[in-house]
């Protein structure tokens, strides 16, 4: 099926969880997407899709799903990031250390706007950045995007950014 810049193969929510267990336990370069409804990305606008990426293989599964599977969505970050990827402490932003782009978080997370976010690898089929490593944010009702960039694995941001964005979700 041909959609928004990438091919994928449907899935169920099960097969999902299991392709990222089989793809953590084997050591494949993979990680994942959690895509919103209004999401520039979504190959199907009006539901939220998990997409489980293979970089060593190009399998791309996608799971459609009517509201967030919130566990799912977090057993996955954990089997990619590891365990303790949503429970970051916070970064010190009276020193100016914060990333701008947290800062946006957490200001639409107080004012209750809904917001995501994608994590992008340097071979990730999404990355319009490709060869470095992308978190981008999206703004539920408005425009906005901000993009972080960085040269390695951007590991303490994303932790931050994994902990607000599920924090969010859990309230829903």
């Amino acid at each position: 099926m041909k959609n928004p810049g990438f091919d994928f193969t449907e899935a169920t929510l099960d097969e999902c969880v299991a392709a990222a267990k089989r793809y953590a336990a084997g050591g494949a370069n993979w990680h994942n997407h959690m895509l919103k409804p209004g999401c520039l990305f979504n190959p199907r606008p009006g539901t939220y899709a998990l997409l489980i990426e293979n970089n060593s293989s190009g399998e791309m599964l996608a799971c459609f799903c009517s509201a967030v599977p919130v566990e799912a969505a977090q057993h996955i970050v954990s089997l990619r990031h590891g365990a303790d990827v949503t429970s970051a402490p916070e970064i010190n932003d009276a020193q100016g250390s914060e990333p701008v782009i947290l800062a946006r978080m957490r200001e639409l997370s107080r004012d209750g706007t809904d917001w995501h976010h994608h994590m992008m690898f340097p071979d990730c089929v999404l990355n319009p950045r490709k060869g470095e490593w992308l978190i981008t944010l999206e703004a539920e009702g408005t425009e906005e995007i901000l993009e972080y960039t960085a040269e390695t694995e951007p590991f303490d941001v994303l932790r931050q950014v994994e902990a607000l964005f599920f924090a969010q979700e859990t309230k829903r």
